[in-house]
């Protein structure tokens, strides 16, 4: 289930949320789910068939493990058998170690690999109580960040379903100084290219978890200097995870709705407005007051926000978007407090963990079936 390095125990698994193989009880399409779901396939392009890519890890997984899940099987064995090379399989097996699907144990001056407990559902088992351990043990570095605040959480969160995502690493040797630079690598925001001293996931990190309201993707680029493309990027790893989520940005809906107005009146003029550009669904002393202004040429920010003050958010949403703007949304942590982002995100862990316990038992069960 893990590897050692220098003597100290080195545990790494990434989690992801795969589409659940609805009713299926094909082995090979059961054990490409929990390959899947560990994250052991990293492109579209490990989906082909090779000895050293998915092909490999399928072959040695079906033809070996898959068999005999509680026998003990060498590199050299597995190499005879699949037919993979020694290289390839010592590769394989050491991601599948890692994962946590495997454990080992040197016997007779041999290292021999089994199901980690004998069963995928003891591997499942085993997985996920490590991952938990661990999340909830790297996550109070997290927690200490996170500034508490109500405020942060007025607003709505969008409704978005994202699949959940994450990297598990144990505690190892201290690396970097910053010990939340070191977490937010190993949670997996930096990517999986790490560019030593480039701390912009970590530079994002720290400044959503002291701000009390969302954030746009534009004042995170000034605040950090990244480009847009990589802030994207870091902002939707944390999202898979659960430490992010989108809501309106409310400062900026009034000044959006502002100049859509302006925009609307002077290219449309105001029967659209009032028809197809929605100010006819509004209460009509909101409604004569917009359009007396605008007529009159005394249409101001100041005005205006006078004007829709007591429309709600979503109200002002939809009046955005009748006018044919975008509506505006920022980034924030999933929580007023540290200890609220950590639930947040352990709920996304334990999803993926059930899952991967309900597919490992069926797998458990075909294969008792089979023999």
């Amino acid at each position: 289930m893990c590897t050692q390095l220098e003597g100290y125990i080195v545990i790494r698994a990434r989690l992801v949320e795969t589409a659940l193989p609805a009713g299926s009880r094909d082995p090979q399409v059961l054990i490409s789910w929990i390959l899947d779901s560990l994250g052991l396939v990293r492109s579209r392009g490990d989906t082909k068939s090779t000895a050293e890519g998915l092909g490999g890890i399928n072959k040695i997984m079906s033809q070996c493990f898959m068999t005999e899940p509680k026998s003990g099987w060498t590199a050299s064995e597995i190499s005879d058998i699949t037919g993979i090379s020694s290289t390839g399989v010592h590769h394989q097996l050491v991601k599948l170690s890692d994962s946590g699907l495997l454990s080992s144990r040197s016997i007779g001056g041999k290292r021999t690999y089994m199901i980690n407990g004998g069963s995928f559902s003891n591997a499942a088992e085993i997985i996920g109580s490590n991952s938990l351990v661990i999340i909830r043990q790297r996550l109070r570095i997290l927690v200490e960040h996170v500034s508490d605040s109500s405020e942060r959480m007025v607003v709505k969160g969008e409704e978005e379903s994202l699949p959940f995502r994450i990297d598990i690493v144990g505690l190892t040797p201290k690396m970097i100084d910053d010990e939340l630079v070191q977490l937010s690598i190993d949670l997996g925001f930096s990517g999986d290219r790490i560019r030593l001293g480039d701390n912009l996931h970590v530079e994002l990190l720290k400044v959503l978890a002291k701000s009390n309201k969302p954030m746009g993707i534009t004042d995170l680029m000034e605040e950090t200097g990244g480009s847009r493309a990589r802030v994207g990027r870091i902002l939707d790893r944390m999202r898979c995870a659960g430490l992010l989520e989108r809501a309106v940005v409310a400062s900026r809906l009034d000044v959006d709705i502002f100049s859509g107005l302006l925009r609307q009146y002077r290219a449309r003029g105001m029967d659209w407005l009032v028809g197809r550009g929605g100010l006819s669904r509004l209460p009509k002393k909101v409604r004569e007051s917009l359009t007396e202004d605008l007529e009159k040429g005394s249409h101001t920010l100041e005005k205006m926000s006078d004007s829709i003050g007591d429309l709600s958010i979503n109200e002002k949403r939809v009046m955005l978007n009748m006018l044919g703007g975008r509506v505006p949304l920022g980034y924030r942590v999933t929580g007023s407090t540290g200890e609220d982002v950590m639930r947040s995100i352990l709920i996304g862990l334990e999803r993926v963990i059930s899952r991967i316990t309900t597919i490992s038992g069926r797998l458990d069960d075909v294969i008792s079936k089979l023999d």
